[in-house]
């Protein structure tokens, strides 16, 4: 029988106003913190045993991680939203230039513009990391187009900035929170009635309350996905990570499970 994860069980993206954290509890919630160190702080107020969030962790000094280019094979014609992860010297870089310098010194390639808007919440992540040595153990990489992948049993072609991929990601998420933690109540697995994993729901409640410049619909349904994720047993990509410099490992989490089975997982 597979382990069965804990609850409660945090999902975070990354937003314009901080960070979008969906916490799958004692039903399904989801709230807007400004940094990393308040995502940390809210795993350990609601005891969550773990978290899966889409930002790089573990930086190499040089080349590619193997971690991206599996993510970007397994999604094949959705590998595109897969960023590679900047070397650990942009980190200190003070402009685009400079990091993509420093990115194309040590791997040959530069530093999309994209990706260095994530550079600001790389830093964060990889800070609480280093300095909380607890969190190693909870919060983990993660990439919703890889757990949408999972749960649907193959990459979703339409892009989420579309009604028809927005829509298509909402009828996945119907069904991913169901099927863990519902047959073994005397375990440690979520005691909480699947029924009331109401991931619609949460999505259009959150839209309700905030703003489009704070926060995006696609930041809503990421946040979403990794939550349902974190509450499922999980394989790493790739299977034996490494470590960066800093002893982070250097891996993305992905689902598995009998919806996973002909994902490849």
């Amino acid at each position: 029988m597979p382990q069965r994860c804990v609850s409660p069980a945090v999902g975070v993206d990354g937003c314009r106003a901080g960070w979008l954290c969906a916490v799958a509890g004692d039903g399904l919630s989801v709230r807007v913190v400004a940094d990393f160190d308040a995502v940390w702080d809210l795993a350990r107020e609601r005891g969550a045993r773990r978290v899966l969030v889409d930002i790089p962790i573990g930086l190499p000094d040089a080349a590619r991680r193997a971690c991206d280019r599996e993510a970007r094979e397994r999604l094949g014609s959705r590998a595109a939203t897969v960023f590679f992860a900047p070397v650990r010297s942009v980190l200190d870089a003070e402009s685009h230039e400079a990091a993509s310098a420093a990115n194309r010194e040590r791997t040959g390639a530069g530093l999309s513009i994209q990706a260095w808007h994530l550079v600001p919440k790389i830093r964060e992540a990889d800070a609480v990391l280093r300095e909380a040595p607890r969190a190693r153990t909870r919060v983990f990489e993660s990439h919703p187009e890889l757990a949408f992948a999972a749960f649907a049993g193959e990459p979703l072609p339409e892009p989420k900035s579309t009604p028809e991929g927005r829509a298509r990601r909402l009828d996945v998420l119907r069904t991913a929170f169901g099927g863990c933690g519902s047959t073994d109540r005397g375990s440690e697995a979520d005691a909480t009635d699947d029924r009331e994993f109401d991931a619609e729901r949460a999505y259009r409640e959150t839209l309700d309350r905030t703003l489009r410049r704070d926060v995006a619909r696609d930041d809503v349904l990421d946040a979403l996905v990794l939550a349902a994720a974190a509450r499922r047993p999980l394989t790493t990509l790739p299977s034996d990570p490494p470590t960066d410099a800093r002893g982070l490992e250097m891996a993305i989490r992905v689902p598995t499970s009998r919806l996973a089975s002909e994902f490849g997982v």
